[in-house]
């Protein structure tokens, strides 16, 4: 009996730390992108940063979903949860806390719709609209064809452009490269990168190489005239 308590003192701790890193690990590992649930809006810049998960991380850490690269702002910072009809914010051991609306949380704290929430010293304001688990409620980033309207949902993190039907968006025009460019979402932004010699316009401005694309963009491949709307209701 004195061995079996004599070990458990070291075998529970074990077990606790290797249930600790898995649920971590659930946590922090790379998800496919499903909808905009959320947004967080900086408030200096005015940048919108989507949240795309009903559970987000947030930190210094580039395992974060949310990555933000200040001194202020701990590896792992903070989580964002949707728990039944509330949000809430978590402080996840940030060294810095956490600000909702000036007040220093203690652990966690409820936010809502146009709450001021401050990570480190780096102000964000939280934007809930009236979003819900109904799919006709899902919000994602789209390319929308200006000549008909159709419209091609960007559902996971890197889609093709071009004239080779293995591409996710096929245009078929002798003007539109095989390969004609590439969208990838990466830090929480889109980025188009160029792959044809004829380049590709973004508000009638030529580009050659990459580019981040900004919601309401004019983007022009070969003559196919296409909009970028960053948050688009699918109906």
């Amino acid at each position: 009996m004195d061995f079996v308590i004599e070990y458990s003192r070291y075998i529970l701790p074990c077990l606790a730390l290797i249930i600790l890193l898995g649920c971590c690990s659930s946590l922090f590992s790379k998800r496919p992108r499903t909808k905009t649930v959320a947004f967080l809006v900086n408030a200096k810049s005015g940048e919108s940063v989507p949240l795309h998960y009903w559970e987000t991380s947030i930190g210094r850490s580039s395992s974060c979903d949310i990555v933000l690269s200040y001194a202020t702002v701990s590896r792992f910072h903070a989580v964002i949860s949707r728990r039944k009809d509330k949000w809430i914010v978590f402080d996840t051991g940030s060294k810095t806390g956490i600000l909702v609306n000036g007040e220093k949380i203690k652990g966690k704290s409820e936010i809502g719709d146009g709450d001021c929430v401050i990570f480190g010293n780096v102000a964000y304001y939280f934007s809930a609209p009236n979003f819900s688990d109904d799919k006709n409620a899902a919000y994602v980033s789209a390319l929308v064809s200006v000549n008909n309207g159709k419209v091609f949902p960007l559902e996971d993190n890197v889609c093709t452009v071009g004239r080779d039907k293995t591409n996710n968006i096929y245009l078929n025009l002798p003007t539109v490269s095989r390969s004609h460019a590439k969208l990838e979402f990466k830090d929480g932004k889109w980025t188009l990168e160029n792959y044809s010699s004829n380049g590709v316009y973004i508000n009638s401005k030529v580009v050659y190489d990459s580019r981040v694309l900004h919601d309401g963009d004019l983007l022009d491949f070969g003559g196919a005239k296409i909009r970028f709307e960053e948050f688009y209701k699918q109906v």
